[in-house]
């Protein structure tokens, strides 16, 4: 098993065609900037048991952080508990995102 870095703009169909999205930074990060619908699990929460809680459909899950080395790190531990599911992950993080004026919320 594998996970697969996707362009911000192959990040932006597999999204828009119903992906997952598990956000692996931390709350504070999170509450600054996030993409719309994506779930906050922090790197060093994240499990498969808890993925397949928030993802019962196995739907694709994709995964992001700041500028992309958080995100390759939970899809490797994914990968690590036999996570089953298609993995995928923004290679240039929410960074990226922003850079190419996509949308994100703020909570702050």
């Amino acid at each position: 098993m594998s996970f697969k870095s996707l362009s911000i703009q192959d990040s932006y169909i597999a999204i828009e065609e119903g992906a997952l999205i598990i956000d692996v930074r931390e709350e504070s990060e999170f509450n600054e900037a996030h993409i719309k619908n994506s779930i906050l699990i922090p790197l060093s929460e994240i499990t498969a048991k808890k993925v397949n809680e928030i993802n019962p459909d196995n739907r694709k899950i994709i995964i992001h952080c700041r500028s992309g080395k958080r995100s390759k790190v939970a899809a490797n531990v994914l990968i690590s508990q036999n996570y089953s599911g298609e993995i995928l992950e923004i290679d240039s993080g929410i960074l990226g995102w922003i850079d190419s004026r996509l949308p994100v919320i703020s909570n702050n």
